[in-house]
């Protein structure tokens, strides 16, 4: 059966990419509605599917065609996480907080409003019949048919303090707030200046994400939360932009490596012309 919200749920911060104040409201949705954002400033909602995709550079953007939101994939991937299939979203301000740089605050915040079923509504499964693929370059995507949903992410990467990463888990609410969600968004030390004149980054700080260094990862706790913890961000963030397919993934098994925001729609997109 689908999922929404048993009460409503609040958060505030920083945006990421945009460095100004926000504010989130998780409300329940009562039809089968998928994720929607509202603006004060909109007439109407902008829902959170691969049609309203506005960019995806360093983060997922959805637009009506008017105004654009930034940075959705982690709150998107706390939802598809925990099996949240209907929310509305009241949002103050360009993108959702950055929090810690990992999705476990939004996770936490919608478990604590409570989850319940609607039973007079099913869930729409993707389902393939065969295996999918993609592929560029380095870049490697596969879905499976699959009795449960698993996920296999690769993350590597020269510097000598990363090599290669794996990160494997069957996606379960239980697993993905202790495995996946706590995973911090992450980049390197040489990229924050171009970031910063490009217009992004501008509310990164070592309190909502990893620092890479040429000899040390930098973060406000002083150490990674995980020895693999970019590999599962990684997947979480391909988690985050799965969901807008609007699909639950409990019958498919994913493996991919080398991923980015632009070939995670990309495969999203694959995904749904092959869904029967």
């Amino acid at each position: 059966m689908r999922k929404t919200l048993t009460n409503n749920a609040v958060m505030a911060g920083i945006g990421l990419h945009k460095g100004r104040p926000s504010v989130v409201t998780f409300m329940p949705a009562a039809g089968p509605t998928g994720i929607r954002f509202f603006k004060p400033d909109l007439t109407g909602p902008i829902q959170a599917s691969l049609e309203n995709i506005a960019t995806t550079v360093r983060g997922t953007n959805l637009s009506d065609g008017a105004r654009i939101i930034y940075t959705v994939e982690h709150v998107l991937s706390a939802c598809a996480g925990l099996g949240i299939d209907d929310m509305d979203i009241a949002l103050e301000g360009e993108e959702p907080p950055a929090a810690d740089g990992s999705a476990l605050p939004f996770a936490k915040a919608l478990a604590s409003a409570g989850l319940r079923e609607k039973p007079e509504q099913e869930r729409s499964l993707l389902i393939l019949e065969k295996t999918v693929g993609y592929s560029f370059e380095e870049v490697y995507y596969r879905a499976s048919p699959s009795p449960s949903p698993r996920f296999k992410m690769t993350y590597a990467h020269p510097h000598p303090l990363i090599g290669v990463q794996t990160f494997e888990t069957t996606l379960t609410p239980k697993n993905y707030l202790k495995e996946v969600a706590p995973a911090r968004t992450f980049g390197f030390k040489s990229e924050i200046a171009g970031l910063k004149a490009a217009g992004l980054a501008l509310g990164g700080s070592l309190e909502n994400a990893v620092v890479i260094d040429e000899d040390a990862f930098l973060s406000s706790e002083g150490a990674l939360r995980f020895p693999n913890e970019f590999a599962r961000h990684k997947l979480l963030d391909l988690i985050g932009d799965l969901a807008l397919t609007g699909m639950a993934l409990e019958k498919v098994s994913v493996e991919a490596a080398y991923t980015a925001h632009k070939t995670n729609v990309i495969f999203a997109k694959l995904l749904m012309n092959n869904n029967h």
